[in-house]
């Protein structure tokens, strides 16, 4: 199973001026066997690699997951970014 929505850690997000304010969304974030509490916050553009787009929305929530991960790339982004993920060269790309 994957993600559909991408997160980044609450430490993440911080480390790079992302901040929860009080108009954020706060919602539950459900996934195989777990949930957590997440908000959303809209970024001027998230880059994967040599891939870019602008005004995208992420989720940030703690992610404690018994080992350290900073975000998961979800559906939602690879969409945006319309990717080509080569499982065998385990490398991603975009098709546009």
């Amino acid at each position: 199973m994957g993600s559909g929505s991408t997160v980044v850690s609450t430490d993440l997000a911080e480390s790079i001026g992302i901040v929860a304010e009080e108009n954020d969304m706060i919602y539950r974030n459900s996934g195989v066997g777990r949930s957590e509490i997440v908000y959303s916050k809209t970024v001027d553009y998230v880059k994967v690699g040599g891939m870019e787009t602008k005004d995208f929305t992420l989720e940030i929530g703690a992610m404690n997951y018994g080992f350290a991960i900073d975000g998961i790339i979800g559906l939602d982004l690879l969409q945006q970014l319309k990717t080509i993920i080569n499982i065998e060269e385990l490398t991603l790309k975009s098709n546009s």
